[in-house]
């Protein structure tokens, strides 16, 4: 059967070059965008929307999304930093610390050890940290504010310097050794005696 006329032509209008590779690609980034936003989970109704509150402890960030696991590197957000709360999702809490930017933490390692919603409780306390530290002298107060560790630090000091543990490797606060990461391989472990940190390891 030959072609009628025009109907290539009419094809190539409606369809032009090209066109059929940027669709593909526009519905690959929509699925993508639809994955990310599965992976953090969807927004939840949560009191603790629009309210302020303080850091617990250091924080770093290299990108605006990162993980419980608390690699430490790159920009600094230091413990008792006020921070408003955008957004609470299943599994990630968005929040915008002063002077930084919206900032999104996701519950990745604890979810077998701690509910969520007592990881956020213990991330962004009500009451300013750095009250811990009025009757640190100011050698121990400038180590912590740095996120150095010495023997002789308490729980709540080391916490303040390094942040709170992954909950994988370090199921309980009142366990007797914390691990922490530098970065990806690279990890700490603080040993304790009581409320004590009598050695640290790398």
């Amino acid at each position: 059967m030959r072609p009628i006329p025009g109907i290539e032509r009419v094809n190539r209008f409606c369809y032009p070059t090209g066109m059929t590779r940027l669709l593909r690609h526009a519905l690959v980034t929509a699925l993508a965008l639809a994955a990310v936003t599965a992976c953090k989970g969807p927004e939840v109704a949560s009191p603790l929307t629009g309210t302020t509150r303080y850091l617990c402890c250091n924080l770093y960030y290299e990108r605006t999304k990162i993980s419980d696991v608390g690699w430490q590197v790159g920009t600094k957000v230091p413990f008792g930093t006020r921070v408003r709360i955008e957004r609470v999702r299943r599994n990630a809490i968005e929040f915008t610390p002063e002077g930084h930017p919206t900032l999104t933490v996701e519950y990745k390692y604890g979810d077998a050890s701690t509910p969520f919603d007592a990881y956020v409780e213990r991330l962004l306390p009500e009451q300013d940290p750095r009250g811990k530290l009025r009757k640190v002298s100011a050698k121990r107060r400038d180590l912590i504010e740095q996120g150095l560790l010495e023997p002789g630090m308490t729980r709540d000091q080391v916490m303040l310097a390094r942040g709170l543990p992954p909950g994988h490797r370090t199921p309980s606060l009142e366990s007797p050794t914390w691990t922490y990461w530098q970065r990806r391989n690279d990890t700490m472990i603080v040993y304790f005696v009581g409320d004590k940190v009598e050695r640290i390891a790398r």
